[in-house]
């Protein structure tokens, strides 16, 4: 499985939604970087990633999104997840990444 991504500008929120759909791994660490990337060049505010369909996520994943965290906080904006499943919420928690992302369910 692929990973494809929605992407929505919340004016309410003033923050990104990016749903993760699929899995996050060596195969999609490129697509997804260039499309965070291009999201936060547009407009740069909060994230919120959706993460209910997210079905996997490996140490390559994983060091897109911490990279891509300090990108976002030098704006001083926020990363949120939202609806990770238990197996992915394990991988944050015994990383400690539970602990740097605000994690939402």
């Amino acid at each position: 499985m692929s990973l494809r991504l929605n992407t929505n500008y919340n004016e309410s929120e003033k923050s990104w939604e990016v749903e993760l759909i699929g899995e996050v791994d060596i195969n999609s660490k490129a697509a997804l970087k260039d499309e965070l990337i291009q999201l936060n060049d547009k407009r740069q505010s909060d994230f919120v990633f959706k993460c209910e369909n997210l079905e996997y996520i490996d140490s390559t994943g994983l060091g897109v999104l911490i990279s891509f965290y300090k990108n976002v906080k030098i704006n001083n904006n926020t990363v949120h997840f939202e609806k990770l499943k238990p197996s992915i919420l394990k991988i944050f928690t015994l990383t400690g990444l539970d602990r740097i992302f605000s994690i939402r369910n």
